[in-house]
């Protein structure tokens, strides 16, 4: 009873996202955090924070609207209202319907096998350290006395489509000790694959506990280190030209128009034009490829 209450509480929304509130850089961030430090407030969602992305074939996708089109016409014509309600009942078992409720089931039960791996810690304190000496690692000053700011971060995982691998989004807000809000944005960096026998491969779906936890952790150090990049930059100065990111992820050709941010050993970084701040373990396409 307890771990199904546990497994309730780390599940998410299946990647159904609130609208994020607006990005902050006030010009006194950074000031304000390197003369009075910071204390890592790590904040799980209510809802969980584990989740999945639903996938649905393009191809299936497509024949099923053509085939809920041919019902509705065909029953309106033949059937009148009788006809409608019985071309809805034929949707819900082999339309659109049907294929939006498979998503969701698939992406319920990816995220439940994520869930059960990680399912210690956000309740342990193993999160809350992790991200805490991973901010001091990255250079931002821990709290050190009575005047401190609070960096609170809502981390989520969100399982890839193909199930290989996932992405720590961090939404983080930096606020000084009355509570006013200095900085806020959100950070995202995408794993490496978490399959057993490699990434180019087939296995039977389930996650290695073990290196789960390590890609954890090296998600969670790259956050703080473009978290410290983006806070070390004067809000006001001209950030990079605007692009087409193009990079492949998983087999799946990725396309993102954003701005280019200097890279780390490991990551290509930049801004989306969302404002997200994201980190991507392989190298963008040049114009040629």
């Amino acid at each position: 009873m307890k771990r199904a209450l546990l497994l309730a509480l780390l599940l998410g929304g299946c990647a159904q996202q609130a609208p994020r509130p607006a990005d902050i850089h006030d010009p006194t961030a950074l000031r304000y955090l390197n003369e009075h430090g910071a204390r890592i407030e790590v904040q799980v969602a209510s809802a969980g924070w584990v989740d999945a992305n639903r996938v649905i074939d393009a191809q299936a996708a497509a024949k099923a609207r053509e085939t809920n089109y041919s019902l509705t016409q065909n029953a309106t014509i033949s059937g009148g209202p009788i006809g409608l309600l019985l071309a809805s009942a034929i949707n819900t078992q082999v339309g659109e319907a049907a294929l939006q409720r498979d998503a969701e089931r698939d992406a319920k039960q990816a995220a439940q096998s994520m869930a059960v791996v990680l399912a210690e810690h956000p309740y342990n304190g193993k999160l809350q350290q992790r991200y805490a000496s991973a901010a001091g690692n990255a250079g931002l000053r821990p709290s050190s006395g009575p005047v401190t700011a609070s960096l609170r971060i809502a981390p989520q995982v969100v399982v890839s489509p193909d199930r290989g691998s996932f992405v720590l989004v961090s939404q983080v807000e930096l606020q000084d000790i009355a509570g006013s809000v200095l900085y806020r944005t959100r950070v995202e960096v995408q794993s490496l694959s978490v399959r057993r026998c490699g990434e180019h491969c087939i296995d039977d779906g389930g996650f290695d506990a073990q290196k789960v936890d390590a890609l954890l952790q090296t998600c969670i150090d790259e956050s703080m280190r473009i978290l410290a990049q983006d806070l070390n930059q004067d809000p006001a100065a001209q950030r990079g030209k605007e692009q087409t990111m193009r990079y492949l992820l998983d087999g799946r050709r990725m396309v993102e128009r954003g701005r280019l941010l200097p890279p780390s050993a490991q990551y290509t970084r930049y801004r989306n034009l969302d404002g997200a701040l994201k980190a991507v373990p392989v190298a963008l396409f040049t114009a040629a490829q």
